[in-house]
């Protein structure tokens, strides 16, 4: 179980150990909670390479080493090799930093939730890590849901529930 907190990032160095699509995710919204961002990988997927480039973020090109995590408040191990996310876990651990591990949640203390933002609003949608696809799925009919008024969300949800042995209540796959 996890405890729902929303992290003041701003200004503060967060490190991403990988250059892919899953890495260039989280950059996203690091960037977006005003975070400093580093990533430390050998290769950087386009979108990551043009953050670099225009001095949104800090690339170090090459592969992650201990020690690469002494100074980061937040982590995230976003490679595409067990062994690496892993090490990068163990190090964050130890160091006492919050890290998240994308391959294996269960690695790290905090896993990132669905969320959906406005100016003056935010929701967050979590399934403790063990559904995140529906997670995705509940955010966007909540976001669809928002901007017409109409009944998706409920449709959705009617469509994920299984009948339940405890009478009123139904449980979401």
């Amino acid at each position: 179980m996890f405890y729902g907190a929303c992290l003041g990032l701003s200004g503060r160095l967060c490190t991403v150990i990988g250059g892919g699509r899953v890495a260039s995710r989280k950059v996203r919204t690091l960037l977006q909670a005003g975070a400093r961002v580093r990533v430390i990988s050998p290769a950087l997927v386009p979108e990551l390479a043009e953050r670099a480039a225009q001095g949104q973020i800090v690339h170090v090109q090459r592969p992650y080493t201990p020690g690469d995590l002494c100074d980061a408040v937040l982590v995230v191990a976003a490679t595409d090799e067990r062994s690496v996310n892993a090490a990068v876990a163990a190090e964050a651990q130890t160091l006492g930093r919050w890290v998240n591990v994308v391959d294996h949640p269960e690695e790290g203390n905090f896993i990132v939730p669905a969320v959906l933002s406005a100016d003056a609003w935010q929701v967050i949608i979590s399934t403790h890590g063990r559904a995140p696809a529906l997670a995705k799925r509940l955010r966007e009919a909540l976001a669809a849901d928002l901007e017409d008024g109409g009944s998706r969300f409920v449709d959705l949800l009617r469509e994920h529930r299984r009948p339940s042995t405890e009478g009123a209540f139904n449980q979401f796959e």
